[in-house]
């Protein structure tokens, strides 16, 4: 194909236009990307007609999208949106804008485009489109913390992707299902889900997809108590990422390494896996992973004991989740800032902001880090009751689907709390027990306090 585009090209063919479009999708199939966007630059720059300068144009935002140029494909999709041919061109455009604005930050305007393009695909009976448009969708109200709209849209999207027969489409709705019961906090379902989407894009070569999905189940298996399994998949994720040119997946890669590693308390891969994350989070705009790295930074700083500095990181990560929206990740931005506080009356109203937070709507893991933390800085205030209410607060949570990593740190919360006034020999072993499960797991930042209480 692109011996093809060129032979015409130079011949001064009218057909070389689309030529380098065929030519283009075929290298981007390959994930030589760079390649297919020069191709379309040749294209764009002999087109003539204006239907070929449109198709060209759409190609083009979507494969700066893939190259991580995230605002070089929001303006070449607004151009697009604003020449488009024909109602159904128009809605193709405005799905592939929305795609660029949900990674940097725009969700306020998506969410009207994607309402704009489904009277147009519904009316044109368009269900590839509507299978992409309720993927897209759920894909967008999963950081803003609307889990059972999350939910819906993505089971309308594996409807439509069924409808299709096509594999391709069910492995993204599998993927959205799975990010729908990763924001309910149910992280067994997320992990299957993740897993099939995965299997099922491995088997039909499916590698944006795959990619996409690949270091979600890695996050929904943390919660399995498998930080270990999933920690040992960081690297090879993030090559195939970069190998399929998906900045963003490669981001969400190195984001898995950084929980990973943290659980595991390796502070020096932790910061290693900040760094690169942090790389590529200024290439993309995705500022509500910005918050997040600071919060991940400052709790190594809390871990080490600079408290004033974690304090200070907490606080700037908080402005940024206010900005962008306080469901991704800003209620246990708050609960890390309540250990990080000296002042009793500060840590109290922290904590009950965060709750506030959680109940107006958050993503899931948001719940499963602020209980811990609660339990936690109740702990360290010595406050052994408030330990034992947020204590079961996250058992709460987590009793439609029990998880491992919420029992064990329930049982830690609690073990803790009981030996500040019980040194019976009952409390000794649930004492030992838990700290046999910590090993375990790999939780070895979590064994002092244990040890303490222990040896007292």
């Amino acid at each position: 194909p692109v011996l093809r585009a060129q032979h015409l090209d130079r011949a001064e063919d009218e057909r070389a236009p689309l030529a380098y479009l065929d030519a283009a999708l075929t290298q981007r199939a390959a994930y030589f990307t760079e390649a297919a966007f020069r191709l379309v630059e040749r294209g764009l720059q002999i087109a003539q007609k204006d239907t070929d300068r449109y198709a060209l144009t759409c190609f083009k935002g979507e494969l700066q999208r893939d190259l991580g140029d995230i605002p070089g494909s929001i303006a070449t999709y607004r151009a697009a949106v604003a020449t488009a041919p024909n109602e159904a061109d128009l809605c193709q455009c405005q799905l592939g804008l929305a795609e660029g604005l949900r990674v940097c930050e725009g969700l306020a305007e998506a969410l009207p485009l994607l309402d704009a393009a489904q009277q147009v695909a519904e009316r044109l009976g368009k269900v590839p489109e509507l299978a992409r448009l309720h993927h897209l969708r759920g894909n967008i109200l999963f950081p803003l913390g609307r889990i059972e709209d999350c939910r819906t849209e993505h089971e309308r999207g594996l409807a439509y992707a069924r409808q299709l027969g096509i594999p391709e489409a069910e492995a993204r709705a599998l993927g959205g299902l799975a990010d729908a019961a990763y924001a309910q906090g149910r992280m067994r379902t997320a992990f299957e889900h993740f897993s099939r989407c995965v299997a099922l894009s491995r088997e039909h070569g499916f590698g944006r997809i795959e990619v996409a999905n690949r270091s979600m189940a890695g996050f929904s298996r943390i919660f399995l108590n498998e930080a270990c399994a999933a920690r040992e998949d960081v690297s090879a994720a993030a090559y195939a990422a970069a190998l399929v040119s998906q900045p963003r997946a490669q981001m969400l890669c190195e984001t898995l390494g950084v929980f990973a590693c943290y659980e595991m308390g390796d502070m020096p891969a932790t910061l290693a896996h900040l760094e690169r994350e942090m790389q590529i989070i200024r290439q993309l705009g995705a500022r509500r992973f910005e918050a997040q790295n600071m919060e991940m930074r400052a709790r190594g700083l809390l871990d080490s004991g600079h408290r004033r500095e974690a304090a200070e990181l907490l606080r700037q990560a908080l402005a940024i989740c206010r900005e962008v929206g306080t469901q991704f990740s800003a209620p246990k931005a708050v609960s890390a800032l309540s250990r990080a506080v000296e002042d009793d009356d500060e840590r109290t109203r922290l904590l009950a902001e965060g709750a506030d937070m959680l109940r107006r709507g958050a993503v899931g893991h948001n719940h499963l880090w602020f209980y811990r933390d609660a339990i936690e800085a109740m702990l360290s205030a010595g406050d052994a009751a408030g330990a034992l209410h947020y204590a079961t607060a996250l058992e709460d949570y987590t009793r439609v689907e029990p998880l491992p990593w919420a029992e064990l740190f329930v049982r830690r919360g609690r073990a803790l709390a009981h030996a500040k006034h019980d040194h019976s020999e009952g409390t000794r072993r649930e004492l030992e027990r838990v700290r046999a499960d910590l090993v375990e797991a790999g939780y070895s930042s979590y064994l002092p306090a244990i040890d303490a209480a222990l040896a007292s």
